[in-house]
């Protein structure tokens, strides 16, 4: 999850901008979901499509977290906990569910639930598109802030190295 949020999820938004990101990590998550679904009773392959959601995931939590900081019309602490308070009840929701639906049908049905569930995320977030668009214009415009001030600062840099070494002959 680690490795993906730090280095997949810039990489992947960097190639395919913010909503093709989130759209193609989803499709894949839920995939992925899907194969574990119909899967439950294969060991190996639980345990590789397991691991290999903690890649989306990763990317998802990065991806997602930094589209929502930046187009959230509240301030930064408000839009984070109202973020976390709807991922925490959701994680806390999903194990009693996923128990009741396994209980009453089987242990492949709250895995069909979570894919669809997931698809279902995709088409409400295929509704915030414009949003999608201006955080990806955002962060393009901090990026561009970033890598100016960094510019900068090593010019100014290099020229105080030349005066020091002007100054030292």
């Amino acid at each position: 999850v680690a490795f993906f949020s730090v280095f997949g999820a810039p990489w992947l938004q960097a190639k395919l901008g913010v909503a093709k990101a989130l759209y193609l990590n989803l499709t894949l998550f839920a995939a992925d979901v899907l194969v574990i679904g119909l899967n439950t009773e294969h060991r190996t392959t639980l345990i590789v499509a397991v691991i290999v959601t903690g890649c989306f995931i990763g990317i998802n939590n990065t991806v997602t977290t930094q589209a929502v900081m930046t187009v959230s019309p509240v301030d930064r602490p408000t839009a984070s906990a109202s973020y976390g308070f709807v991922r925490f009840i959701g994680g806390g929701l999903a194990p009693y569910f996923a128990g009741k639906l396994a209980d009453h049908w089987n242990l492949h049905v709250p895995f069909y639930v979570g894919a669809g569930v997931v698809v279902l995320g995709i088409v409400i977030l295929s509704t915030g598109h414009r949003l999608l668009a201006d955080a990806e214009r955002a962060q393009a415009a901090d990026a561009a802030h970033h890598s100016a001030s960094a510019n900068k600062e090593e010019e100014l840099v290099r020229q105080a190295e030349a005066e020091d070494l002007g100054s030292a002959t």
